[in-house]
């Protein structure tokens, strides 16, 4: 079962392991049906990845997540009548997705050139690690090699000594944006295809995702000749250092703030809340930028230190001051705001309980957020065909039995 009801009626057949099954996994979020077809090796992310749910061997929680809503088919994509019966799926779907190395669907003789001939409006989206043209596209990779190859090997742990990576959290960039780009463009491709009646061929390459994220960083590499530094963040008068009135700050409780009283009014704001106006001398007409950073640091870090996280949250909005709480994950699962903002739902995991899972960021009015936990290995093989090719129990059988599917 998905999530949303906005794509309700659009049919997807999905071809896809790892990151890229986050596509699927938007689309259905959003209410598509997504029937994952896999072969006999299966969705390698179901059972990998540590920490495991429930036991060594129980789901991983990216499957929780990328292919939740979903429903599995086992078909032998290289058994002739395999291949019949993902045509014929073909022939029933709005969107095939291709998430594997590029090209692997055209080599089993089910690439799109071929599916369009059986139904025009297809939309057919490939994602993949280095996408099917340029010097690398041959080449297998890996999560991390993407932020590698996109210039942000600064937040890419694999490029850090053990010290610096004990220290760092890291959020894997291209590995985790291909599928929001990827979604992107295939509803954009679906509402031409509704529009048209025609479908289209679309890519998209987790390095290019990477490559992409930060526009002020290739565009300045692309624009050397005509880069002018200007002093300061947003032209401020200042080149600051440590950017106190933009920092974080240990609160009584061993907490810790973000401040952002960046922005003058919202500096002036604070002084006067705080009861503190001597502070908004340490800036005016300051002759070294590095000691009113030095100097501004020291006075907030103890102002800070007066307060609990709780009470300087309700400062914040008493007197609208921006901040917000640094969280670790563990205080994000409990932070009220997270909470109040329904991003976590409940299902039930067979033989282990009810989870908590993180929801979406998209908030529908009057629907709420329940898809279906992720499936099981060939889960609806038989409740699939059945509803979509009307194949009988008989036929079922036959095909199980000759191993074109699981």
């Amino acid at each position: 079962m998905p999530g949303y009801d906005f794509l309700s009626g659009l049919r997807v057949v999905e071809v896809a392991q790892l990151g890229p099954s986050s596509l699927g996994g938007y689309l259905a979020d959003m209410g598509a049906d997504v029937v994952k077809v896999e072969g006999a090796e299966g969705e390698p992310v179901r059972n990998s990845g540590s920490p495991a749910v429930g036991s060594a061997d129980g789901y991983g929680f990216l499957h929780l997540r990328w292919n939740r809503g979903k429903r599995s088919v086992g078909i032998n994509l290289k058994s002739p009548e395999g291949k019949r019966l993902f045509e014929a799926l073909v022939a029933k779907a709005d969107v095939v997705i291709e998430g594997m190395r590029a090209g692997v669907l055209a080599r089993l003789g089910l690439g799109y050139d071929h599916l369009r001939e059986l139904n025009p409006r297809l939309v057919f989206c490939s994602v993949s690690g280095l996408g099917s043209t340029g010097p690398y596209h041959t080449l297998g990779s890996h999560g991390p090699a993407y932020d590698a190859f996109a210039g942000l090997a600064s937040i890419n742990p694999y490029s850090l000594t053990d010290e610096e990576r004990a220290q760092l959290q890291h959020t894997a960039v291209g590995m985790h944006s291909m599928g929001l780009h990827a979604a992107l463009g295939t509803l954009a491709a679906v509402v031409k295809a509704q529009r048209t009646g025609e479908g289209s061929m679309i890519e998209v390459a987790a390095s290019d995702s990477a490559a992409h994220w930060r526009p002020d960083a290739v565009d300045v590499a692309l624009n050397r000749e005509f880069v002018v530094e200007r002093p300061g963040f947003l032209n401020s008068a200042h080149k600051q250092l440590k950017w106190p009135r933009m920092s974080v700050y240990p609160t009584k409780d061993g907490r810790r703030v973000f401040f952002q009283g960046l922005g003058d009014k919202f500096w002036l704001r604070f002084c006067s809340a705080v009861n503190r106006p001597d502070l908004l001398e340490i800036y005016r007409n300051a002759d070294d930028d590095a000691a009113a950073d030095e100097r501004a640091h020291a006075e907030l870090a103890e102002i800070f230190h007066t307060r609990t996280l709780d009470e300087w949250m309700d400062f914040f909005r008493q007197h609208d001051v921006p901040g917000t709480p640094v969280n670790t994950f563990d205080e994000l699962a409990r932070d009220p705001h997270f909470l109040a903002r329904e991003n976590v739902y409940e299902v039930e995991y067979p033989g282990v309980g009810t989870l908590r899972l993180a929801t979406t960021p998209v908030k529908a009015e009057g629907q709420r957020f329940a898809p279906s936990l992720a499936p099981a290995q060939f889960e609806n093989t038989d409740e699939v065909l059945r509803d979509v090719l009307g194949l009988g129990d008989e036929e079922l059988d036959r095909l199980r039995a000759e191993g074109v599917v699981s």
